[in-house]
């Protein structure tokens, strides 16, 4: 029997310890940040979402347990990350900007000896009391298997196999997320997209640890995708010769949450992660995150950038020195993807 049937956590008891905060006053919050779900020392950027999307429930909960109907819930979330945070105590405030009869709005921050880490906006709201115009769009759900891996495996002349996660000891968080991804040999594969089914599922202790994604989990899940981000650590480290991992931090991110996931999870969730651009060290991605039906579960924006891991220690006034993936010292030239 796994960890999270005994405990009784969908998503999981060492993730909802991770991401459990405690109540100082009315509006500010305290929480410890895991080295488990870090990349090399800073807490990875959607483990610091699935606080961020806490510590509001939170607030809802312990100060207007009646508003949206009891079941207030991020909707959106728009977040800054102004500087890397760091393992152990952090403090969070969030503050009301309008709270309103179907959506609210409330800003977040967390904050850590060295100031502010990161600062977000976000709407609330009640996912069972929306009422009001829906529509189909026309195009189809992009000729998702019908069933998630292993199932799915061969499936429709598609071929699903075990992402590996380079360098796992530096990338801790998301070592807790099984990743089968589309083949390259696949009759469905696109240059520039990876497409990934993903399962909370690792090993501790030599024990299966096994969860079901909640919608806190699955603001986790909309920052990892291994397999995308190895194929640009991949050509930066053919380009220098280096073999130290790349760190790929986020700048800002952007979700929309469309559905409430079950109380008790759902096992397998597929993104779709589009490289936008990447350009002069700057990446931009997008990410459709559905569930097992093909029903959209949320859509998430980011900006982020590639950096040698040892940058990540700089001083807050040192200029980043960003990688520019794809380009020689005199003629920059775009990544081909």
């Amino acid at each position: 029997m796994t960890q999270n049937l005994r405990m009784g956590v969908a998503h999981t008891q060492s993730f909802e310890e991770a991401i459990s905060v405690n109540a100082l006053s009315s509006n500010s919050y305290s929480a410890h940040l895991s080295s488990a779900w870090s990349i090399g020392d800073v807490p990875h950027g959607g483990y610091l979402l699935a606080i961020a999307y806490r510590a509001v429930c939170t607030h809802f909960r312990l100060n207007h347990p009646n508003r949206h109907a009891g079941h207030a819930a991020p909707v959106s979330m728009q977040l800054c990350f102004l500087r890397p945070s760091q393992v152990g105590p952090a403090r969070l405030e969030v503050n009301e900007a309008k709270l309103g009869s179907r959506v609210s709005t409330v800003t977040v921050t967390l904050s850590q000896p060295g100031g502010l880490k990161v600062m977000g906006l976000v709407t609330v709201s009640n996912f069972a009391e929306e009422a009001g115009l829906s529509a189909e769009p026309e195009r189809g759900l992009d000729a998702l298997p019908h069933l998630p891996p292993p199932q799915a495996r061969t499936t429709a002349g598609q071929t699903w196999e075990r992402a590996r996660i380079p360098h796992p000891e530096f990338r801790k968080a998301p070592s807790h997320v099984e990743v089968h991804v589309l083949a390259e040999s696949s009759s469905l594969h696109r240059h520039g997209t990876t497409e990934q089914w993903a399962r909370l599922r690792w090993e501790q202790q030599d024990e299966p640890v096994s969860g079901r994604w909640t919608n806190e989990a699955a603001a986790f899940l909309l920052d990892v995708y291994p397999s995308a981000l190895a194929t640009l650590e991949s050509k930066l480290q053919s380009e220098t010769g280096s073999t130290s991992p790349v760190w790929f931090p986020t700048l800002t991110i952007s979700i929309d949450f469309k559905k409430q996931l079950p109380v008790d999870g759902e096992e397998w969730l597929h993104s779709c992660v589009s490289m936008m651009q990447v350009k002069n060290g700057r990446t931009d991605i997008q990410v459709v995150l559905r569930d097992a039906l093909g029903q959209l579960v949320a859509l998430a924006s980011q900006v982020g950038l590639a950096m040698s891991s040892g940058r990540r220690r700089r001083s807050e006034h040192e200029k980043p020195r960003v990688q520019h993936l794809g380009a020689s010292p005199n003629r920059p030239k775009p990544a081909r993807l």
